[in-house]
């Protein structure tokens, strides 16, 4: 089971809360609905960019497990959100990431876009 450490400061509203349990999903720990991404999805990250909402799912279901993620910083503002912090893999250092995501509308119900980011040496230096 992952171990999420999350900072206080991302706890300050619905719409935060959403951004980063996206954000969690996307690194294998929690759930990410077929309904939260719009049919033509698309996920720009480390290793190229895919479209459509089943290659994102079956990429998702395949990525590995994090044993800790520490969330830092969760950020929304009209049809974008962003989430960012470390993660640790088994066997392996720190890795920084960020999630950032646009939705359809402001409503924040769909996403249309997710572009994410890992970077070695995470800021906890483990």
């Amino acid at each position: 089971m992952t171990q999420v450490i999350r900072s206080s400061d991302c706890e300050n509203s619905p719409r935060n809360q959403r951004v980063e349990q996206i954000a969690l999903a996307l690194l294998g720990a929690g759930d990410l609905p077929d309904s939260v991404l719009s049919e033509g999805a698309v996920w720009d990250r480390n290793g190229g960019a895919i479209s459509g909402r089943a290659a994102i799912q079956t990429l998702r279901a395949t990525l590995p497990r994090c044993e800790e993620i520490r969330v830092d910083q969760v950020v929304s503002h009209g049809k974008a959100g962003t989430a960012s912090g470390t993660l640790r893999r088994p066997g392996q250092r720190d890795r920084l990431f960020c999630h950032v995501i646009r939705f359809t509308s402001t409503a924040a119900s769909e996403i249309a876009q997710i572009v994410s980011f890992e970077h070695a040496g995470g800021a906890h230096g483990r």
